[in-house]
């Protein structure tokens, strides 16, 4: 077993430092922004806020419309990036140091590969996503492939 570290009473998350914030326009992604600043301004960790473009869907998308995957993708771009600005905008009121992240690919991978890439802390994630299919478990796919595959904790909001 790990060593055991003590926290201060009220210091629940005293050794975050770096928090990831996935994002994705959904319900659920705005109660975790809500509890990601909070926590950010308590223990005045950097807030990393990342949003996915997830491409198997774009592909499919195209495929199933005959659309043009680079348009499909840009207006997913566009989409992304208002959402990355209005949660940065918001997140001005609670004074903390935040930076955005526009990724690609499939979202449960490229959380996983920010969190070993950044050195991130904590992880605070939505429990079901903007695709909306629950699971057995109650969690979005995503959320249950993040929780299952890493060890560091992750806030399920």
């Amino acid at each position: 077993m790990g060593e055991i570290h003590y926290c201060a009473p009220g210091h629940i998350f005293c050794r975050a430092k770096k928090i990831l914030l996935a994002v994705d326009g959904s319900e659920g992604s705005a109660r975790a922004a809500t509890a990601a600043f909070e926590i950010a301004e308590m223990t005045k960790s950097k807030l990393f806020i990342l949003h996915v473009i997830p491409t198997p869907i774009v592909k499919q998308v195209a495929l199933m419309s005959d659309g043009n995957v680079d348009d499909i993708l840009a207006k997913y771009s566009i989409k992304g990036e208002t959402l990355l600005e209005g949660i940065k905008e918001v997140s001005k009121e609670y004074g903390i140091e935040v930076e955005l992240i526009m990724d690609r690919g499939s979202p449960s991978e490229r959380v996983l590969a920010q969190v070993k890439e950044l050195g991130i802390d904590l992880v605070v994630i939505g429990s079901s996503g903007a695709s909306g299919g629950g699971r057995a478990s109650g969690l979005g796919s995503s959320t249950e492939r993040v929780t299952i595959n890493i060890d560091i904790p992750v806030l399920v909001v």
